[in-house]
């Protein structure tokens, strides 16, 4: 989608990499090869009135699925999985509808013994609600989500076949940091600060697996944003 409608992009000089335009493209690349692939009969539009009266009662329907506590949880994780989506899509007025279901699938990921597939689900309606949406990068910022994606990060693998779906919400837990980190300073420094040197170590072993299918090694890229290579942080505008 266009982001000509949201806030200017801030370039972050890096060892190793520099957070322009082309940082985005395979962000969005992402985004659209993971999530946008599976929506085929939601095709994203121009903006119009019209079209933001869709998103809204569209987010609304899904809003309503994710706060039934009756369905089950992988139903509603779908549903908050629909959402960011249609925020993704629906530009800045969808991205304004979707932050107040924000809580809810942070709620969902603060939840003991959900299966990877259903924090998978919620980590990738995260990422497209704070998408390039300053506004809703400091809400969950201020909702704490910063440590529930850390703890996600942390998490021991071990041998069982299950390991390897651990691996997977993890890919997608660093996906969603560099989508907060690339275009808001204060989030580079909030994981400098909590992480430390536990965060890096488990970045370097995440940037030595296998990405196949991704535009981008994002435990890499992280790696780099946080300043852990060599050298300064720098930034300008």
């Amino acid at each position: 989608p266009s982001t000509s409608h949201h806030w200017p992009l801030i370039t972050v000089a890096v060892p190793g990499h520099r957070v322009t335009e082309s940082m985005f493209k395979k962000l969005q690349a992402c985004y659209e090869t993971y999530i946008k692939t599976f929506f085929s009969s939601v095709k994203e539009e121009p903006y119009t009135p019209t079209g933001s009266i869709f998103h809204k009662q569209k987010i609304v329907r899904y809003g309503t699925n994710l706060r039934n506590t009756q369905l089950p949880l992988e139903q509603r994780a779908e549903a908050a999985k629909n959402i960011g989506l249609l925020a993704y899509t629906g530009g800045p007025n969808a991205g304004m509808h979707a932050a107040e279901y924000i809580q809810d699938l942070i709620d969902i990921l603060h939840m003991p013994d959900t299966s990877a597939n259903v924090r998978i689900l919620v980590l990738q309606g995260l990422c497209g609600i704070c998408y390039i949406n300053y506004s809703n990068q400091n809400k969950v910022k201020d909702l704490n989500l910063a440590e529930v994606l850390l703890v996600c990060l942390i998490e021991d693998e071990n041998s069982s076949p299950a390991s390897n779906h651990i691996t997977m919400v993890k890919f997608w837990v660093c996906y969603l940091l560099t989508v907060l980190c690339c275009n808001n300073i204060p989030y580079i420094r909030i994981f400098q600060e909590l992480g430390g040197q536990l965060l890096e170590t488990k970045l370097k072993i995440l940037s030595s697996m296998e990405w196949s299918g991704w535009p981008d090694n994002y435990a890499e890229v992280l790696f780099s944003l946080l300043g852990f290579y060599k050298g300064q942080l720098t930034s300008g505008i």
